[in-house]
C-alpha cells in the first residue's frame, strides 16, 4: 500500500470557502434594477438633539470608507503572505506541522486535483505526512491494517474541526484569483472551484469501511485485498486509512458545509 498523505486536511479547509463564494455571490451590477426614488416626508416635529453643551458643535455621523483591498502578490511570490493568513486562522504552530509552505497555493490545487486519481505524487503534496510508520496486524494468517494506525491522523482531524469557517471564507475569497491562475497553469479547463466540488462529492461517496481490512503485499506495498477497496481513488484511500471515525468526522464537516451554503 502507497503511504499516502491526509491531503483531505487541505479539502476542508477550502471547502467552506469553495462553495460559499461562487453560490452566494451577488448578482451583477449591471442586472439590478436601479434603485427607487423616494421622496423626503418632512417631519412636522424633529426629534429633541441630543444633550451636548450650548456652545458645542452639531454632531456629525461619520461613516469610515470602505477600505480598498491590497494587491494581490503573484502566485510565484505568494507564500509569505498565504502561510501568513493561514496562520492567523489555524495557528503558527499547526502550521509548521502539518503545511509545506512552498509553492503552497500550487501544491493545493494540484493535490486537489489529484484525489480522483489512483496516486498523488509525493512532491506536490501540501500536507506532512502523518508521524510513524504504517502498521498491520495479523488475524489468523490474514493480514490486516492496524487500528494504531488510526491515530497517527488524529491531529489533522482534530485542525479540521476547529478551524475557523468564516475566517478560511474571507481568505479564500481574497486568494480566489491565485487558485484559479494555478489551475490554469496546471493544464485545469473552466474553474478550479468547480474541479474542487466535484472532488468533495467524490470524497463523501466514499463507503464506511468499519474494518477489519484486509491487505496483501504481492511485492514491497500493501494493498487492499478486497478489489472494491483497492480500485479506489487515492482519496477515497485515504479516508478508509484513517479509520471509520476519523472518516466521519470529516466527511460530517463537508456534509455541514455544504448544508450551510446551500442554505443561504
Amino acid at each position: 500500500m502507497n503511504k499516502t498523505i491526509p491531503l483531505l486536511l487541505i479539502i476542508a479547509l477550502f471547502a467552506a470557502a469553495a462553495w460559499y463564494f461562487f453560490t452566494a455571490q451577488p448578482a451583477a451590477v449591471h442586472e439590478l434594477p436601479p434603485p427607487p426614488i423616494v421622496p423626503v416626508t418632512p417631519v412636522a416635529e424633529p426629534p429633541p438633539p441630543p444633550t451636548v453643551d450650548d456652545d458645542a458643535d452639531d454632531l456629525t455621523v461619520y461613516r469610515e470608507p470602505e477600505p480598498i483591498p491590497e494587491p494581490l502578490p503573484p502566485l510565484v511570490e505568494s507564500d509569505p503572505e498565504v502561510t501568513q493568513a493561514l496562520a492567523e486562522i489555524v495557528g503558527t504552530d499547526p502550521l509548521a506541522k502539518y503545511l509545506v509552505k512552498s509553492q503552497a497555493i500550487s501544491r493545493m490545487v494540484a493535490t486537489t486535483d489529484s484525489l480522483t486519481s489512483r496516486q498523488v505524487p509525493a512532491p506536490i503534496n501540501p500536507v506532512r505526512p502523518a508521524s510513524g510508520v504504517f502498521q498491520t496486524d495479523y488475524e489468523g494468517e490474514n493480514v490486516v491494517m492496524s487500528t494504531e494506525n488510526f491515530s497517527r491522523y488524529d491531529g489533522h482531524v482534530a485542525l479540521i474541526q476547529e478551524t475557523d469557517t468564516d475566517a478560511l471564507l474571507a481568505l479564500y475569497h481574497r486568494y480566489y484569483p491565485l487558485f484559479q491562475q494555478a489551475w490554469e497553469e496546471n493544464g485545469g479547463e473552466g474553474s478550479f472551484n468547480q474541479r474542487l466540488v466535484e472532488v468533495i462529492d467524490h470524497l463523501l461517496e466514499t463507503p464506511d469501511v468499519p474494518g477489519p481490512v484486509y491487505l496483501t503485499k504481492p511485492e514491497a506495498v500493501y494493498l487492499y485485498a478486497e478489489p472494491e477497496l483497492e480500485s479506489m481513488t487515492a482519496g477515497q484511500k485515504i479516508l478508509v486509512r484513517m479509520g471509520s471515525v476519523n472518516a466521519a468526522v470529516v466527511k460530517e464537516k463537508l456534509t455541514e458545509i455544504k448544508l450551510r451554503i446551500s442554505n443561504n
